[in-house]
């Protein structure tokens, strides 16, 4: 099946003036794709007024509710970086969703500059659409101190199966296709994935089998790691490179949890992130192999969390992640686990 440049990504073109319909990205079957510059507009956004911009495109994941979180956050980080100095970098991040984001009108982001001091800027971004809220985010930014003696240390990567030995997200999707006892709605979701062309590799360490994915149990793994990378060369602008990997940070966090209580997405009806905070230890390029060690330690009421460390592939640790979200059952794994219950009470008339 075709693939698409980016998936389903609605663009927000300032030029096409006599249209006031978001335009979708055709497919490119038969051209090489840019990948680099896919993701580089992705992130982007557009000046609209002072301390105002504008997303430039927004992505509506197969299944989701909205918009993907993690584009949000990263257009949110790239207009707040459009407000500090060169020489200030990111340090942190903290961030809540307040409602999805719909991908047929554009996100405005609204920076407000709370503080410019000489070692640290502070920024807060309020991302709105048709008026509403749907975002909101703190930014505080650090000057790098080359002069002063400070300490060091950090914890030791895990050692996984290097990026190259694993099986990438499309191939891992093919592998499932070749299943011929798939149910039809599942097959149909399996295909869209494949017909879209994410400018990031994933690879998980681990996959489920064919038949963990379709009964949506596996092992319950409270630890998680997967590889990424942009598929393009990006350019050696830092701020680009940290706002993709606040994007790619957001990708398959929460679900951790699921995997924690050994399920996997497909068991589960609702799923969406709550909030995500990130701190940056170290600058690092998005166009190399980074490893996600994702951890979850609890889910309770419907919510999960979780926590995650990105490394470089020489060891660095280069960013520490944490994030809360929603983690429902689908009705008919609650109905199972309803009737499961009923029949191990014991019957009340012995």
């Amino acid at each position: 099946m075709p693939y698409k440049t980016f998936p389903a990504v609605i663009s927000f073109d300032k030029s096409a003036v006599k249209s006031t319909d978001p335009t979708l990205v055709p497919s490119t079957e038969g051209e090489e794709t840019d990948y680099a510059k896919s993701i580089a507009e992705a992130v982007d956004v557009q000046e609209i007024d002072v301390n105002l911009y504008m997303s430039k495109e927004l992505w509506l994941p197969p299944g989701a509710r909205g918009a993907f979180g993690g584009q949000i956050v990263a257009q949110a980080l790239r207009a707040a970086f459009n407000t500090v100095r060169e020489e200030f970098h990111v340090h942190s991040l903290h961030s809540y969703f307040i409602l999805p984001g719909n991908v047929d009108y554009p996100v405005v982001y609204q920076v407000q500059r709370l503080r410019d001091g000489r070692s640290f800027a502070t920024r807060f971004v309020t991302a709105t659409q048709r008026g509403k809220a749907i975002f909101v985010s703190s930014f505080s930014f650090a000057k790098p101190d080359n002069n002063s003696i400070t300490l060091e240390h950090q914890s030791v990567m895990p050692n996984v199966p290097e990026p190259e030995s694993l099986t990438s997200e499309h191939e891992r999707l093919q592998k499932l296709l070749e299943n011929h006892d798939l149910p039809p709605k599942y097959r149909e979701h399996i295909e869209t994935r494949m017909e879209e062309s994410s400018p990031i590799d994933y690879r998980n360490v681990h996959n489920p089998t064919p038949q963990e994915a379709f009964t949506g149990k596996t092992e319950a793994k409270d630890l998680q790691y997967r590889w990424f990378k942009t598929k393009g060369e990006l350019s050696d602008d830092p701020r680009l490179h940290a706002c993709i990997i606040a994007y790619a940070s957001d990708s398959g966090f929460i679900g951790t949890a699921a995997l924690a209580n050994g399920l996997s997405p497909r068991a589960i009806g609702m799923m969406a992130s709550l909030d995500h905070s990130m701190w940056f230890h170290a600058p690092a390029r998005a166009d190399e192999w980074l490893l996600y060690e994702m951890q979850s330690p609890r889910t309770s009421e419907g919510r999960g969390v979780a926590f995650g460390r990105i490394y470089t592939q020489d060891g660095t640790l280069i960013a520490t992640t944490a994030q809360e979200g929603i983690v429902r059952l689908s009705r008919r794994e609650q109905e199972r686990r309803r009737k499961q219950r009923e029949d191990e009470k014991p019957d009340s008339k012995l």
